[in-house]
């Protein structure tokens, strides 16, 4: 059935096609009509507005602990439930509500989207230039909205639940918004500023009514299925921080999109709009069936749907985000899951926001505190500068005792005058690199992190492991072993679990040859560091064990990545590399420079279509999968190098190295090449010594400073890097320190 069917000449039609999708024709001679808004108080307010989930006891703990921390931005929160008496509950009566009495209400739907303004404009499919402008909503969608209304059931919208001339009352609402979209049914999301085509509709019935659909599809049909998706997510809803906000609260999510009729350019009174209601998880399963793997070759040379719509790597970052949230939320409303790709991390949900729009920047430090749960508010709009935010955001992680707060990585603090806070360059700018593990988004669990901010900087207890000179690189041996087995992986026909090797996938040269020495770096290393090392760590990488628990293998599955391990390198020796075993590879501190660093993948596959080497057998390439599966973990998760991650110094040089203490057991870490000149410490704050928080950016790297006092020792803050294979950490008492800014 296509949708020139189902059109009808009636006011409203509606024809339901199982429950993912429903197609809504309105005339053109619809107009909105304001709908009568009522307080909702007393037993009905406590049976629509959930307030379990305000954790006011968590509240009042994080604030004491803030309060030790820092008194000044202790003074700038509350306690949500202090507030809660201050919010004017409203909602709107649709006809199916008007004349129910408050505690007959069964439940509400809240409106998620954009506000009109000068900047944009809704789509021309909706907005004929006749278009009744008094509404949040064009008629139409304004229309689609109340069909998806059930009996004695209200309509939240905040523009007209909240009353925009009363400062007071929208600050009041701005703390309670989470409890507003959590309590709803549902959350419609109106797309207004986009619009699909007949085509394009037609597509989407077509693939709803037929059984296992996507084998049913040409190649044709699913490169349209896929344009389909790019239209609804070029939406401005999914660049804004409050319509996150509501995403991210809310338990399920239906989104309402314009189709356009391209064949009928000219709109008149007599014309008809259609409105698809399409449900998240029907959303989902587009992503998951006709963009996922398309993403996954994001940085590729080939054609990228995504790239090719001008879409940054930033923005589709924030897509693969949002729908693995939106699958999430799938699994729990169809089979009852828990699953949710939420860690817990102040940090990480900083990062995000803050890469959304919003009119203020108060405004994303209370979603922060909304999305995470935390039972605070902001009690001043007044922050204007980004990094006053982050600064607020990682105090406040420091004192629930969110461990991201001490491993962000990414650039230092910088105010608006382009200085650094000398109290503040300890803290970092959160990046996804930060997030990188094989685990998922495992929940970190929560510490006691005893720290206190003073004039010239944090003080906190730090662990030391030791300093720069401890490291040490691999031998010429190992290093050629592992640069063949990284430069002939062409040989090996399988993939890791379907997946190109992100070596692979990168395009631009300079960061190929950088990526592709630190794989050789990281495989040599593990190599170096013997068998019995790489089998812990490669255990630790794909199984999540409660501490105290002891790693055991599967005796099959340790057979087997033994064998791989010796066939690599016996297969690399016998197969008459001398030549490269012995060349000499230039030695730039610590990092070691093969002749061909700026090897292109071109250049590779050249070179191995010059030569004859073997060919490998189904159980080599198996073994040989194996070897590259273990240095893809390790240089992406374990050392989590990126192309952004090194030194904020260019001239420093940056190499995985080896670092064996009688304390502890033998770990690798990204870090700056033992041959510098200058020494640094390597500590690790207390707080972060448990077994769970290995995947972090724990280690920090320290330059001691001089001081005109005694104690506590000063230092200041190069980077942060992860430890990957370390077992435990010495269970010793830390020593109290300050980290500082750096003197000139």
């Amino acid at each position: 059935m296509s949708i020139r069917e189902l059109e009808g000449t009636d006011d409203i039609y509606v024809q339901e096609l199982g429950k993912s999708l429903q197609v809504l024709h309105f005339s053109h001679q619809s107009r909105y009509s304001a709908l009568p808004a009522r307080d909702i108080k007393g037993s009905a307010r406590e049976k629509l507005l959930d307030t379990s989930n305000t954790n006011t006891a968590e509240a009042h703990r994080t604030l004491a602990a803030l309060k030790a921390i820092n008194e000044e931005t202790y003074a700038l929160l509350g306690v949500k439930q202090n507030t809660l008496d201050n919010f004017s509950f409203r909602l709107l009566q649709s006809p199916l509500s008007r004349n129910v009495p408050d505690d007959d209400i069964e439940s509400f739907i809240a409106l998620s989207y954009t506000w009109h303004s000068t900047s944009w404009r809704p789509h021309s499919s909706i907005a004929p230039l006749q278009q009744d402008a008094n509404g949040p909503l064009t008629p139409a969608m304004w229309a689609a909205l109340l069909a998806q209304l059930q009996e004695h059931e209200c309509v939240w919208i905040d523009q007209l639940c909240i009353s925009q001339s009363s400062e007071s009352e929208k600050n009041a609402a701005i703390g309670s918004m989470d409890l507003v979209y959590q309590s709803a049914r549902k959350v419609v999301v109106a797309l207004e500023d986009i619009a699909l085509s007949t085509t394009d509709a037609d597509l989407m019935l077509k693939y709803a009514s037929i059984e296992s659909p996507s084998s049913k599809l040409s190649e044709s049909e699913r490169e349209e299925f896929a344009v389909a998706f790019v239209k609804i997510i070029s939406a401005r809803w999914f660049d804004r921080a409050w319509c996150l906000h509501e995403f991210l609260v809310g338990r399920r999510h239906t989104f309402l999109v314009p189709i356009w009729h391209v064949d009928r350019p000219g709109l008149s009174e007599a014309s008809t709009t259609t409105i698809m209601r399409i449900d998240g998880p029907f959303l989902g399963h587009m992503y998951s069936m006709f963009i996922e793997q398309d993403i996954k070759h994001q940085n590729t040379a080939q054609e990228s749907l995504l790239s090719n719509r001008h879409f940054t790597g930033i923005e589709i970052d924030k897509i693969r985000r949002f729908f693995s949230r939106l699958r999430a939320q799938e699994l729990r409303e169809v089979f009852g899951s828990k699953k949710t790709l939420e860690d817990g991390s102040f940090m990480h949900i900083f990062h995000e926001v803050f890469s959304h729009d919003a009119l203020y920047n108060a405004d994303k430090v209370s979603i922060i505190l909304n999305v995470m749960r935390s039972g605070l508010y902001l009690k001043t709009l007044t922050l204007t500068i980004e990094d006053e935010c982050l600064w607020l955001i990682t105090l406040v992680a420091m004192a629930a005792g969110d461990t991201t707060a001490l491993t962000t990585n990414g650039p230092r603090s910088i105010n608006s005058d382009g200085q650094t806070w000398k109290n503040r360059q300890w803290m970092r700018v959160p990046s996804s690199g930060d997030q990188a593990r094989r685990m998922g988004a495992l929940t970190i669990p929560r510490t006691t992190i005893n720290a206190k901010v003073v004039r010239d900087g944090l003080e906190l207890d730090m662990l030391f492991l030791g300093t720069n000179l401890a490291l040490t690189s691999p031998s010429q041996h190992y290093l050629s072993i592992a640069r063949w087995l990284i430069d002939h992986r062409a040989l090996c026909e399988m993939s890791i679990y379907d997946q190109e090797m992100r070596l692979d996938t990168e395009a631009d040269e300079t960061t190929y040859a950088k990526l592709r020495i630190s794989y050789i770096q990281a495989l040599a290393c593990a190599l170096a560091c013997g068998k019995d090392w790489m089998l812990v760590y490669h255990t630790k990488s794909y199984v999540s064990l409660p501490v105290g628990v002891e790693l055991q293998w599967d005796a099959m599955a340790r057979e087997n990545f033994v064998q791989a391990i010796d066939w690599g390198l016996a297969t690399v020796i016998e197969q008459d590399i001398g030549a490269d075993l012995r060349e000499a590879w230039q030695d730039g501190g610590t990092i070691m420079w093969a002749d061909s660093v700026t090897q292109t993948q071109d250049e590779m596959s050249n070179d191995l279509a010059d030569k004859s080497y073997i060919e490998l057998n189904q159980e080599e390439q198996a073994w040989y999968n194996m070897l590259l599966d273990f240095t893809e973990t390790l240089v992406n998760f374990g050392l989590a190098i990126f192309p952004e991650f090194g030194s904020e110094a260019e001239q420093e040089v940056w190499s995985v190295q080896m670092c064996n203490l009688s304390e502890v057991s033998n770990f690798l870490v990204y870090a700056p090449a033992a041959g510098t000149q200058e020494q640094f410490h390597l500590g690790i704050p207390t707080a972060l010594r448990d077994d769970a928080y290995s995947w972090m950016s724990r280690l920090w790297l320290l330059r001691e400073e001089k001081s005109i006092t005694p104690l506590p020792h000063r230092y200041s803050l190069s980077r942060k890097s992860r430890l990957a294979g370390i077992s435990s950490l010495p269970q010793v008492p830390g020593t109290r320190v300050t980290i500082v800014g750096a003197e000139p």
